[in-house]
């Protein structure tokens, strides 16, 4: 009987070790994206840029915690009608670009074979890329710098996401920490996400 018992624990010990090792999945992923600029003037407006956004990231979960992060390519945009003022009819489109690091940590209040949720809290390292603008039928590249829009900006983004099988949905939002523009002026930045993708 003890050399059964013994058995057993030398079988089922490595089994409940691997049990408790972290899963590790990757993510691609695409979706929409908005954002509000809010300018800290008195008589000034926001603005309201969206667009689209793809990446991916890899995430570490073990029992009901995670780790998050990864790349992400945004690009989002804005369309002035110049109308009567300026006695064009034509739009002035302009879209930036940036990458972004998020560096994810949450809790996973269910834990099923094929639903998970997930929430989590975190920072986002943004940098800006070259961006551009169409006029007139033309379209011309820009630099950062060109539009006093700061090349690195950081950012705190809660969200929750889940994972039905292998599909992943994630909702997050960001609130900007730094001043988004080279400017004395404050500007806050505010933005959503809403992205689908697969979680392998």
């Amino acid at each position: 009987m003890k050399k059964l018992i013994i058995l057993a624990v030398l079988l089922l010990g490595p089994l409940s070790l691997m049990a408790q090792q972290p899963k590790m999945h990757l993510k691609f992923f695409g979706g929409w994206n908005a954002k509000a600029l809010v300018y800290r003037a008195e008589g000034a407006g926001s603005e309201y840029l969206h667009g689209w956004q793809t990446g991916g990231a890899f995430r570490v979960m073990k029992r009901k915690a995670f780790l998050e992060t990864g790349l992400t390519f945004v690009n989002s945009g804005i369309t002035y009608q110049l109308g009567e003022e300026f006695e064009i009819d034509e739009p002035l489109e302009i879209r930036i670009r940036s990458l972004q690091l998020p560096m994810n940590i949450g809790y996973v209040p269910v834990k099923k074979t094929l639903f998970k949720w997930f929430t989590y809290f975190g920072l986002v390292n943004e940098v800006s890329l070259m961006g551009q603008f169409t006029f007139l039928g033309e379209t011309e590249r820009f630099a950062p710098s060109e539009l006093k829009i700061h090349t690195y900006n950081l950012g705190a983004r809660f969200g929750t996401q889940v994972d039905l099988g292998m599909i992943n949905v994630d909702m997050s939002y960001t609130i900007g920490i730094t001043n988004s523009f080279q400017s004395r002026m404050r500007t806050n930045s505010h933005g959503a996400m809403i992205t689908l993708g697969l979680a392998l």
